[in-house]
């Protein structure tokens, strides 16, 4: 084959890889790609048969594709790789053009979602080689055969099927004794391809498609068990449809969304003001339905003292204000304060440590107008830590007062 002719086979391989954007050569797991066409792109390095007299290689693979179920796909692939001779210096070239049956084995993901899904796959195909080497062409018959690694690649909320594609080949051809080297019936090459792979259909979302615009919202109803857009499925009236606050609780007055009338949320607890019982909750305390507290143990490490003494902060005191306002505005609420330190230092010193701040708390409750027979005290020292003491961070999350909120 001329240069001529060969310089054309790699145009036309870099104009494919150009106008579908090095498409997919498999599925990157969407069912909806069950049926479609691909193409791909990928940089190829070769590792020469021994016999070549020639160095490694390097060259570009374009590959079109077609997955017709859950595990297999067709490939057509067109590999050009040249060389340079040991004699000379001066180049040698390759060109192969193979079909292989690819199978992949489905994703896999790791336990931590900081590494990413892949897909291994084996394939294995034939075809023809055009060798050129040392301006004397001869085409020979070829078996290909591979495994490879298929990484989706994903941007934002958006996926497009692209994946990262990494695979090795062992590529043998049949030489003859016609062409170089001679006297070697059988050559294999070794590469290893890396490249982008998208799928033709790139262009259109890969999102969930709506439903449809007469049935914006398809819900169940947990009663009757009907599935339509006509369900109500917080019984506020306001179809699911239409309901903007679908988890709203029995007997609040909602407007035509679905939403409370009355939108106000003094106290912050998730509950409106129309339906909170208990409005003055303070806030990072769990509350039930009607906005009243629950038994829970809340850390309060915003609650500082200064260094080695039980006085309290500034900011102690403004976090400490809002639970006057809790337990002084529901009064079936006992709390039991108990008081943390790190390890630094000696242990009898934090345990008396952690009851005098423990003791300082509830002295700053009651004069803020809570009842003393509510409030019991107790220090831990540094018996029950949360974190490891072995860094300041981990010693600052010890060094607190735990609320043990308690239902009569």
């Amino acid at each position: 084959m001329t240069s001529q002719i060969r310089h054309w086979l790699a145009l036309l391989g870099c104009a494919a890889s150009l106008a579908a954007p090095q498409a997919m050569a498999l599925s990157t797991g969407d069912p909806q790609d069950q049926g479609k066409f691909y193409l791909g792109a990928s940089g190829a390095y070769e590792f020469g048969d021994g016999q070549r007299d020639s160095k490694n290689g390097y060259g570009f693979q374009g590959t079109a594709g077609w997955a017709y179920n859950d595990h297999s796909s067709l490939e057509l692939s067109f590999l050009g790789v040249q060389r340079k001779r040991d004699i000379d210096g001066r180049k040698d070239y390759r060109n192969s053009l193979m079909l292989d049956y690819v199978y992949d084995f489905g994703l896999f993901e790791f336990i931590t979602p900081a590494l990413p899904r892949f897909k291994p796959y084996l394939l294995t195909g034939g075809g023809a080689v055009l060798e050129d080497v040392r301006g004397d062409s001869h085409v020979h018959p070829a078996l290909n055969v591979g495994a490879g690694v298929l990484v989706p690649l994903h941007f934002g909320s958006w996926d497009w099927g692209w994946g990262l594609r990494t695979e090795v080949k062992a590529l043998a051809q049949y030489n003859a004794r016609d062409s170089a080297p001679a006297n070697e019936n059988f050559l294999v090459d070794f590469q290893v391809l890396v490249g982008l792979n998208i799928p033709l259909s790139f262009g259109s979302s890969r999102k969930a498609p709506l439903p449809p615009e007469d049935c914006a919202v398809a819900v169940v109803d947990p009663v009757t068990g009907r599935q339509d857009c006509l369900a109500d499925s917080d019984r506020d009236g306001v179809q699911d449809a239409k309901d903007q606050c679908p988890d709203t609780v029995a007997g609040t007055v909602v407007n035509e969304v679905g939403c409370a009338a009355d939108n106000g949320d003094t106290d912050h607890d998730g509950v409106f003001d129309i339906g909170d019982q208990c409005p003055n909750t303070a806030a990072g305390l769990a509350v039930d339905g009607q906005g009243c507290a629950v038994e829970q143990t809340i850390s309060l490490q915003s609650v500082t003292f200064e260094t080695a003494s039980a006085v309290l902060t500034g900011q102690a005191t403004t976090v400490l204000d809002g639970f006057a306002r809790a337990l002084s505005g529901q009064g079936n609420i006992k709390a039991e304060i108990a008081g943390h330190t790190d390890n630094v230092g000696n242990a009898s010193f934090n345990m008396a440590l952690s009851k005098q701040r423990a003791e300082a708390v509830r002295q700053y409750l009651i004069a803020k107008g809570v009842a003393g027979n509510l409030l019991t005290t107790r220090g831990y020292g540094q018996e029950q830590s949360v974190a490891a003491n072995d860094d300041e961070a981990g010693r600052a999350m010890n060094r607190r007062v735990d609320f043990r909120i308690v239902l009569e």
